[in-house]
């Protein structure tokens, strides 16, 4: 008995303080409607009306929402596979890395609102530039936590490796690419909220124009019409994409690590 009371507690401890805090913010939002903002439904809809909103704009809020994450989801792949090998390149060589690295960098300081429109001139007003815009967005945190897994070999298992006679090709893959993972998962979560933000931000400059887009555009069109209780709708659903791929990467790490690594356990 005593067992099943400190397991329902552990569970509790873990499942509630989340969606407690959610509750207490929907009320502190709904009081705000009755108090400050009472009447002034265009600056601030009570949550009753975001769900009506959302209730009736349900198959607008799913198409738009699946356009959005396969835009994501493009980017967020590319930006996988180039990192991971942009990263491995420069682990690999040093003047590779003084080369590349700070153009990596650079892609992280330039403001993406400043470069969308030159990739729109350069790529067209089509998916495929929102998809670079996403590609931008989450490139370098997954190059940088790669190179720094990479980097952060232990040394005496370098040395044990040498020791044996292995090849540089042979510790790269058995030894530094496995050691590197944690860091390279850390840099995929990061960069999973970072796709979506790129796909909206390219729908706000690319398709502004075309009412059948994603949520972008949705938002772009409702905030023409004043329709603030379904621009929070597309706001949460936009959010609710970038947590569904964070939450997604991270089971995906869970189930590499688990087994082996402190921080799945």
């Amino acid at each position: 008995m005593a067992e099943r009371s400190l397991s329902f507690y552990r569970f509790a401890a873990q499942a509630v303080p989340a969606p407690a805090l959610a509750l207490l913010a929907i009320a502190a939002w709904q009081a705000l409607c009755l108090t400050v903002y009472q009447g002034k439904g265009y600056l601030l809809p009570s949550p009753l009306e975001v769900a009506s909103a959302t209730a009736g704009n349900a198959g607008l809020l799913a198409a738009s929402a699946l356009t959005t994450l396969r835009e994501a989801v493009l980017g967020y792949a590319s930006a996988a596979v180039l990192g991971i090998a942009l990263a491995a390149a420069m682990s690999q060589a040093r003047l590779l890395e003084r080369c590349l690295y700070p153009y990596a960098v650079l892609l992280q300081t330039v403001p993406v609102v400043a470069v969308a429109p030159l990739i729109v001139l350069w790529s067209g007003y089509n998916e495929r530039s929102v998809v670079l815009i996403a590609l931008i967005m989450a490139l370098f945190p997954i190059v940088n936590n790669t190179l720094l897994g990479l980097r952060s070999t232990p040394q005496q298992l370098l040395e044990l490796f040498a020791l044996h006679r292995a090849g540089r090709w042979r510790t790269f893959i058995r030894l530094r690419l496995p050691a590197a993972l944690p860091h390279t998962l850390a840099g995929l979560r990061i960069s999973a909220g970072l796709s979506v933000i790129g796909a909206i931000v390219g729908e706000f400059i690319i398709g502004a124009g075309n009412s059948g887009g994603g949520l972008g555009v949705q938002i772009v069109f409702a905030q023409g019409r004043m329709d603030t209780a379904l621009l929070f709708a597309e706001v949460i659903a936009a959010t609710m994409l970038g947590f569904a791929l964070f939450a997604a990467a991270s089971g995906v790490g869970a189930v590499l690590l688990r087994r082996w690594h402190e921080s799945a356990r």
